[in-house]
């Protein structure tokens, strides 16, 4: 079955879309007037870390909303419907990402940042590393490759929603996710995106509990709607279908996972003090579990209403349409979209942060004024913008396959030498670097399959990464020569 839309609702849904990107464009106004206010000695710092001034709401959603993108609006519910309470069981790790990230390495990351004045995630590894020269390139090469290539997918994904559900045109759809970012990235920085992130964060809740109702009210009675799921194929109803190691190495991938993707530690960066941190971790709990637990139930629950879709990435969207009125349908495309916004625009201020501080000022123009940097950093914070927009015009086929390949290429590469390099004081540059080359090696090995035999052991290509990474980053940090003492000192405080 296809998802058919009668004229009379696509004109609301257009509406209340239309209404939803009108309010993106007054936040991403507001924010270009606040960076205006911003002496240009201070730009920067503003930028990158909201002069490290962020509350609790809006380090949650910057977690929370960050991390739950396209894959928990569409691509987790239609994995949902496709296998069924296995993958709702493997998924729903992720519920503990904003205690797994600021919990973690939140405080540290919090304290040594505002020690060296770090501005970016690759600031903070290359001053813990000794500003190695390789440390730098190959972060820099991991951020720009696989991050580009995940915001790509999601600007895409994002389309294709637009496109399914309003029956205009992609390419319609991608200028108003592109316009809205752009000016959100741009002109607001991370101040822009957490004021945006706020608003379509709470946009996100009122269109997953709204959906939620419709479908119960639909359905009736869930327990008889389940029994139907489990009468045409009970294995949708199994939460073990996958053999133990592979189920963990899943749950691996969709929860510990995330300590090691850049754009999910910006956070770290920005918070006001620890009792935003504490309460940020309570309040992303909350939400990221809703929206889990409530968007995969449903991805699975549509099997009851709709058993033979066609395309399982529509399930959310044609629920949508048949479970609530235009206007809420209309609430919930922006929920959807404001999922993808908020994880581009983070992504893209990482993005730009590798290229403009960790490269440019760094290596390239140490010595350039605050004025002209400023410059660089709007320019560059465009032409990213735009070029991924020209990326995603002709968009690229397998979209889940690429943002899993992408999630765990950035892992492998940052996992243990953030991890380690926040507790553990023996970790070394040469460590560093050979945990980050050793595991993003194995994973493009073992994810691409290019190896003439299996060393997964029935896993997901991220345990093993992960298993050679730490055991490299260790290993090679023990036979080599200690961090200098000044490092040392910023962050363990050793004598």
């Amino acid at each position: 079955m296809e998802l058919t839309v009668s004229n009379e609702a696509r004109y609301i849904v257009i509406g209340t879309f239309v209404a939803y990107t009108v309010v993106m464009f007054l936040i991403g106004y507001v924010s270009k007037k606040v960076m205006d206010k911003t002496a240009v000695d201070h730009y920067m710092e503003e930028f990158y870390t909201g002069g490290r001034g962020m509350g609790a709401l809006a380090l949650a959603m910057m977690v929370a909303a960050g991390l739950c993108s396209a894959g928990t609006f569409l691509g987790g519910p239609g994995m949902a419907y496709q296998l069924g309470a296995t993958w709702v069981m493997v998924v729903t790790a992720q519920c503990f990402m904003n205690f797994l990230i600021l919990g973690t390495v939140g405080k540290k990351i919090g304290i040594v940042s505002r020690r060296i004045g770090a501005q970016s995630f690759m600031g903070l590894l290359m001053h813990r590393y000794n500003r190695n020269v390789f440390i730098a390139f190959i972060g820099i090469l991991s951020v720009v490759g696989f991050m580009g290539s995940y915001v790509v997918a999601q600007f895409v994904g994002g389309a294709r929603l637009f496109e399914s559900m309003t029956g205009l045109d992609y390419k319609l759809g991608l200028v108003l996710f592109a316009v809205v970012v752009i000016i959100i990235a741009v002109f607001g920085g991370i101040k822009g995106v957490a004021l945006a992130v706020v608003f379509q964060g709470l946009v996100m809740t009122v269109a997953v509990v709204a959906l939620a109702w419709g479908t119960f009210s639909h359905i009736g009675n869930v327990e008889e709607a389940f029994k139907g799921i489990a009468k045409a194929d009970s294995s949708l109803l199994d939460p073990w279908k996958w053999p133990l190691p592979y189920q963990i190495s899943m749950w691996m991938n969709f929860g510990l996972v995330l300590i090691g993707i850049p754009h999910s530690t910006m956070g770290t960066l920005t918070y006001k003090n620890t009792q935003a941190m504490h309460k940020a971790i309570v309040i992303g709990a909350i939400l990221v579990t809703l929206w889990s637990f409530a968007l995969l139930g449903m991805g699975l629950l549509v099997r009851a209403i709709y058993p033979a879709l066609k395309v399982s990435d529509h399930a959310i969207p044609i629920l949508t349409m048949t479970v609530l009125p235009p206007w809420l349908a209309g609430v919930t495309i922006a929920g959807v979209a404001g999922a993808i916004q908020s994880t581009v625009a983070a992504m893209i201020i990482i993005i730009c942060s590798a290229i403009v501080k960790d490269l440019y000022q760094t290596f390239i123009n140490p010595s350039v004024e605050a004025a002209k940097l400023k410059k660089i950093n709007m320019i560059v914070t465009g032409i990213v913008c735009l070029a991924i927009f020209a990326a995603a015009i002709q968009p690229p086929h397998a979209l889940q396959v690429l943002i899993i390949f992408a999630v765990g290429g950035l892992a492998s590469t940052f996992f243990w030498p953030l991890l380690l390099g926040v507790y553990w004081m023996k970790t070394n540059e040469y460590g560093a670097l050979a945990g980050m080359l050793g595991g993003l090696v194995t994973y493009i090995l073992t994810a691409g399959k290019y190896l003439p035999f299996d060393i997964t052991f029935g896993m997901h290509a991220i345990a093993v990464s992960f298993v050679v990474s730490g055991v490299l980053t260790t290993t090679v940090s023990l036979i080599t020569p200690k961090s200098p003492y000044g490092v040392v000192r910023v962050w363990f405080g050793a004598k």
